[in-house]
């Protein structure tokens, strides 16, 4: 059931991808593509629903951001996932969780 529900909503969103496009290409799905997504899932979190949400939140804006900022968009997003990484090994929803247990203490 869960894995007809999964392709259920990719062909959704598969399908209004394209609509909003109005054409869809095979290089549209590049390794790069799937590699966000992880990408996405590791900033954010493993240990809650909320993580990868917040994951591919941050990544987005961060992305949108950066790229209309610098020619060099890239290596700053890199460096800006590394750095959340390095000082959020939990991510962002981790890290959240523990300043919430912090402050109710």
């Amino acid at each position: 059931m869960a894995f007809a529900l999964a392709g259920a909503f990719a062909g959704l969103a598969g399908a209004l991808y394209a609509f909003s496009k109005g054409s869809i290409a095979p290089d549209t799905l590049t390794i790069p593509r799937s590699v966000d997504a992880l990408v996405m899932v590791l900033v954010g979190g493993l240990n809650s629903l909320a993580g990868p949400l917040l994951g591919a939140a941050a990544f987005t804006v961060l992305q949108d951001s950066l790229a209309r900022a610098t020619e060099y968009w890239r290596s700053a997003v890199g460096a800006a996932i590394l750095l959340i990484v390095l000082f959020f090994p939990m991510g962002i929803g981790g890290a959240l969780q523990w300043l919430l247990a912090r402050v109710r203490r």
